[in-house]
């Protein structure tokens, strides 16, 4: 397994606290590893990567609150980061 030091200021901090603090996921360590995912899957990178059911489940439950969010106008920006 592989460790690393990621360094955030501004939005993409402040857009890992609210993941954290909503309760979206458990720990910083799922948030990265759902944001490389999501990446590979936007550039189509061939992988061998064999996802567990805990975390198609935690996606899942994440999926469901954001769309519950949206539809109760809670969300009503579109986020548009570059990093």
């Amino acid at each position: 397994m592989d460790e690393f030091i990621v360094r955030l200021k501004g939005k993409p901090k402040e857009y890992l606290d609210i993941l954290l603090k909503e309760g979206y996921f458990n720990t910083k360590s799922e948030i990265v590893r759902h944001g490389i995912l999501a990446l590979a899957n936007k550039y189509n990178v061939e992988q061998d990567y064999v996802v567990d059911k805990d975390e198609l489940i935690k996606v899942g439950k994440a999926v469901k609150r954001e769309l519950r969010d949206i539809q109760k106008k809670k969300v009503n920006y579109i986020l548009k980061m570059n990093f």
